[in-house]
């Protein structure tokens, strides 16, 4: 049985969700901070890299440069599990420079730090364009 989760850590997740894609599509890395544990993860499944720590998904998120997607995260479902893990599942939608769009699944797992709600572990997993071989 999931436990509880109060409204006010709900929304306080829900603005962390917001400000994912303004710190990481402006390459901010400050704003990063807020965003991201200090040992953090972040996984692409579709190419398989890995980002551990908040410094690797900083310099990730600045040496994308103009190939930064405009991220937008939706229906967000967030579940507290007895243990107190907080885990989320949002759908993306990605602009990409070109005008192409993507979408796919963000899997997140949460932790409240002394400074806030933050992502310990960010798990993106694509689903459309379907890449050559994909079904």
């Amino acid at each position: 049985m999931a436990a509880d989760l109060s409204p006010t850590d709900a929304e306080q997740i829900r603005q962390l969700l917001a400000r994912f894609s303004h710190a990481f599509d402006n390459a901010d890395t400050k704003a990063l901070g807020e965003v991201f544990a200090a040992d953090g993860v972040l996984e692409l499944a579709r190419t398989g890299a890995v980002f551990s720590g908040l410094e690797d998904i900083r310099v990730f998120s600045r040496d994308l440069g103009n190939r930064s997607p405009d991220q937008h995260t939706l229906d967000s479902v967030l579940t507290a599990e007895p243990d107190g893990t907080v885990r989320g599942r949002s759908r993306y939608l990605a602009i990409q420079s070109d005008g192409t769009v993507y979408n796919g699944d963000y899997f997140d797992v949460y932790v409240r730090t002394e400074d806030g709600w933050r992502i310990a572990r960010r798990r993106s997993v694509p689903r459309y364009p379907l890449r050559a071989g994909e079904a």
